[in-house]
């Protein structure tokens, strides 16, 4: 099998930077066990609980391209492959929450322990748009409030359009990959000469790699074109969403904060995992429970009231026990 499986040592690097292993200590659950499976094409349950936080990767010396082998052996079920296509119409992912928020009991009551409150999305284009404005597709329906305040700061200085739609991320790790594919297609198309601002920084992350265009993380596009910030007297602590840490885009939320005069007080292992992962939380609850319980150590150890997080489904994990903020809505 390509994708770089064969240069895997065995050594171990991997095993505490994943966050499966450390809540279970089961190889099974570790991606050094997971790439043995992918060798030996066996079936395992280590590839349904992987998180796709790719923090493997980072840790990785020999450089195995592990996020794209297993994004290349999982496949996405019936349900798995709905619930995209749901994310890719925030109409209908609107609609859809908000018969899910006030599920009792079954699947959907897992949805409804997270999402406090949906919007539709907003929507706006000032004629000759100079730059688009991505949310994200749960940015867009969950946390409308900070898709206002990202917009009323870029429209001081620049036309804005908003893009309301999915990045194909959630496709691409959940064994869905030819949809994913055809999404960073229709996105090239979409933003061909076109800059491109994106509120959550996985889906900054996946974009950039996928080659989709001239798109910049919210807080990388005001360090880059060095934008006007207001002072905020404010103590937090900083999330690195997992795909975002991954690209080194990370600093650049740090770098923003520290123009603005916030004082960071930093966690333990930043980009460790949320425990959301996308969908994960809601297929994967016993797990993603216990990895959101070492995160939340992690946060209140650090001594700050409020957690600067970029990423929508980190946010809903991180807000179950503590005061979550976008760097937007700061401005």
């Amino acid at each position: 099998m390509g994708m770089g499986l064969e240069k895997c040592v065995h050594c171990g690097f991997c095993l505490e930077a994943c966050p499966t292993y450390v809540i279970t200590r089961s190889e099974v659950h570790s991606p050094r066990g997971r790439i043995v499976a992918m060798k030996l094409g066996i079936p395992s349950e280590g590839l349904e609980t992987c998180v796709f936080c790719r923090r493997c990767e980072a840790a990785c010396p020999s450089g195995v391209e592990y996020g794209e082998a297993i994004a290349s052996v999982r496949k996405a079920d019936p349900i798995k492959k709905i619930m995209h296509r749901v994310l890719e119409d925030p109409n209908l992912l609107y609609a859809s929450l908000k018969i899910a928020k006030g599920a009792k009991t079954g699947f959907l009551s897992r949805v409804s322990e997270f999402v406090k409150e949906v919007s539709p999305p907003l929507t706006k284009e000032d004629k000759d748009a100079e730059i688009i404005l991505f949310p994200g597709c749960l940015t867009s329906v969950l946390f409308r409030s900070t898709v206002e305040k990202a917009l009323n700061y870029l429209q001081k200085f620049y036309k804005v359009k908003i893009y309301n739609g999915c990045c194909g991320l959630p496709h691409y790790a959940e064994g869905n990959k030819e949809r994913a594919l055809k999404i960073a297609e229709k996105l090239r198309e979409e933003f061909k000469g076109k800059v491109v601002v994106s509120l959550s920084s996985n889906c900054t992350a996946h974009m950039k790699e996928m080659k989709v265009g001239e798109v910049y993380d919210f807080a990388e596009f005001i360090v880059k074109r060095d934008l006007p910030l207001p002072k905020v007297n404010a103590e937090v602590t900083v999330h690195d969403p997992c795909h975002a840490n991954l690209l080194g885009l990370t600093k650049y939320n740090r770098e923003v904060l520290k123009r603005m005069g916030v004082k960071i007080k930093e966690m333990e292992d930043p980009s460790f995992e949320c425990g959301a992962g996308g969908t994960y939380f809601m297929f994967q609850p016993e797990l993603s429970d216990k990895i959101m319980k070492v995160k939340e150590e992690k946060v209140k150890k650090s001594g700050a009231e409020v957690v600067i997080s970029t990423s929508e489904a980190c946010n809903l994990a991180l807000m179950k026990y503590s005061k979550v903020l976008h760097i937007a809505d700061l401005l």
